[in-house]
Formats: C-alpha cells, sequence, structure tokens
C-alpha cells in the first residue's frame, strides 16, 4: 500500500484524507488539534487506513519521532502533502531527512502555498516537488475568493498528475477537474 503524510491536513485540507484513502493511500494526517483530527477520522469512511497525530509540526524532534515510528510501522513514505506556515523549509528540511534515512527512490512532496510568491524551499536528492499555488494564474492580481473546494480539487489533480509541477487555484482552468 502507498503511504501518505498530510501535513497540516485538519482544516481546509481535511477533504484530502478520506480521498487518499480511497486512492490507495495509507494517510497519516497531523494536525495540532485532537478535535480536529478526530473530525478528520469521522470523514473517513475508513480508519483502518488512517493514522492520526496530534502535534506541532514546528516542533521537529517531535515530528522526526513520529515520522521515523510510522515509517518503521507502515514503510516509507510515498507522497508529502504540505500546508506550513512560516517558517516551513526547517519542517520540510526534517520531514525530508527522515524520508531520506527510509527512502532511497523516488518520492513526492505536493506543498501548498500562497500567493504571495512560491516557496523557494527546494529539497535534494530524489523529492518529486509539486505546487498548488494560492493564486489565479490568469488574474495574479488576485488573492482573495479563494474557496476550499478549489484548494482540494487543484491539489487532487497534482497528486493525479505528478507531471505538472506547479497548478495554480482558484479559477485557473488546471483546478476545475475533480
Amino acid at each position: 500500500m502507498k503511504q501518505s503524510l498530510v501535513v497540516g491536513g485538519t482544516g481546509i485540507l481535511a477533504p484530502l484524507t478520506p480521498w487518499l484513502i480511497e486512492q490507495g493511500y495509507w494517510v497519516t494526517v497531523i494536525g495540532q488539534s485532537s478535535e480536529k483530527l478526530a473530525n478528520v477520522v469521522r470523514q473517513a469512511k475508513t480508519s483502518r487506513y488512517l493514522t492520526p497525530l496530534a502535534l506541532d509540526y514546528h516542533d521537529r524532534a517531535r515530528l522526526r519521532k513520529w515520522i521515523e515510528h510510522v515509517q518503521l510501522m507502515q514503510g516509507p513514505l510515498d507522497l508529502v502533502v504540505s500546508w506550513i506556515h512560516e517558517p516551513k523549509e526547517p519542517v520540510l528540511t526534517a520531514i525530508f531527512d527522515e524520508i531520506a534515512a527510509y527512502r532511497h527512490d523516488s518520492w513526492r512532496l505536493i506543498d501548498v502555498i500562497g500567493s504571495f510568491g512560491p516557496s523557494t524551499v527546494q529539497l535534494p536528492g530524489p523529492c518529486h516537488t509539486q505546487r498548488v499555488i494560492l493564486q489565479d494564474a490568469r488574474r495574479p492580481d488576485r488573492a482573495g475568493g479563494i474557496m476550499p473546494a478549489d484548494i482540494i480539487s487543484a491539489t487532487k489533480l497534482a497528486v493525479r498528475t505528478p507531471e505538472q509541477s506547479v497548478i495554480y487555484v482558484p479559477g485557473s482552468s488546471l483546478s476545475r477537474p475533480n
């Protein structure tokens, strides 16, 4: 079974977890709120392939420990979807380091980022990075009006199309398919 990690997956990204399970992933979802994590578990048709982790992802020592534990129990991670608030580079580096300890072949990172410019985080090695940018590609001056459904739709598109490196939302023709 493919392994995925959703970081910051209890808010707008919450609907992604049940969908990833339907796509054949075992999903580990990280969020700070136990209550919001319980909601994600309720949304999933089955919690059999779901590992909820209540922790602050900025606590890198604890994050590393749990990613190591998850990989020991379930296998190396194939996919990471992140919605990380700044500073994101230390968090992504910690995730990368833990994945690299268990996986030497290619894996994917889908980084959901704000409309005020793409992330400059570059991960070395066999990590294929995709970005979901919260900005309409046809109207870069328009930062408001982003709908949660558009963000989820674009993130699903990124999961389905690994060859596409950047996906814009909302209003982009790329973000519409489900």
